[in-house]
């Protein structure tokens, strides 16, 4: 049981203390942001091209005709505004994608290292059909540990589903949100993710936006659902007959 107790100890601190890291990266996110935003403002931020492309009159006379372009980034169009509103909107939409799916990343590896050892704990044995480890943790705290005060955080998966797989593109997320009849399970979670989630919108084109709210929501969640495991896991190991 010694073995067991320090296995555990050290699986539930990783899974803990990947909350400080995660404080840490959407902090640099927030910072990186805003270095960005600031960037684009300065003068020489949005640069000036030109291209010449043929052109007729009412004659039917051609002519070269000169176009005026605007880039910031990589982002390039004809008014030098819209170029770096598009930039600043770009540049902090991927900075806090790519931070999110980290910390993401980080949280389901270290639910993953505490699989096994929940399920012995619990003494499991119920078949698991959800795949991912966030999913299967959560399965166990309610089917093994009874804990069913846990409200999962399904959301945050979707979330990153939808960055990961479909490029940030919630498909028909409009089209679903009005639909009258009855929604499939997954337009529900898809529904219920982009409304439960702080600082997510989905804007006409049905592109996820995140602002500056997403990334310090994310962690507060990733915090309430270690903190709530790792009490669970705790409580039930102490109550052990070995103990």
């Amino acid at each position: 049981m010694a073995i067991l107790d320090f296995m555990f100890s050290v699986k539930l601190f990783e899974l803990t203390s990947s909350i400080s890291i995660m404080t840490m990266l959407a902090e640099q996110a927030e910072k990186n942001v805003q270095l960005a935003v600031d960037a684009a403002d300065e003068s020489d931020a949005v640069k000036e091209g030109h291209f010449e492309e043929e052109a007729y009159d009412e004659n039917g006379e051609s002519y070269s005709r000169t176009h005026t372009y605007y880039s910031c980034g990589s982002c390039v169009g004809y008014d030098d505004d819209e170029v770096k509103l598009e930039y600043k909107s770009l540049i902090a939409d991927l900075t806090r994608r790519s931070a999110y799916l980290t910390m993401f990343g980080l949280f389901e590896h270290r639910i993953s290292g505490c699989l096994d050892l929940m399920i012995g704990l619990a003494n499991f044995s119920g078949e698991l059909k959800c795949k991912g480890p966030i999913e299967k943790a959560h399965a166990i705290l309610k089917k093994g540990f009874d804990a069913k005060d846990i409200n999962d955080i399904d959301h945050l998966t979707m979330i990153r589903n939808i960055m990961t797989h479909n490029d940030g593109i919630a498909t028909d997320y409009h089209k679903i949100f009005c639909k009258k009849e009855k929604k499939t399970e997954f337009e529900k979670r898809l529904v219920k993710a982009i409304e439960r989630t702080e600082g997510v919108e989905v804007n006409p084109f049905n592109n996820i936006i995140v602002d500056e709210r997403f990334l310090r929501y994310a962690v507060a969640e990733f915090n309430r659902y270690a903190t709530g495991l790792e009490q669970t896991i705790q409580s039930l190991h102490r109550q052990s007959p070995s103990h």
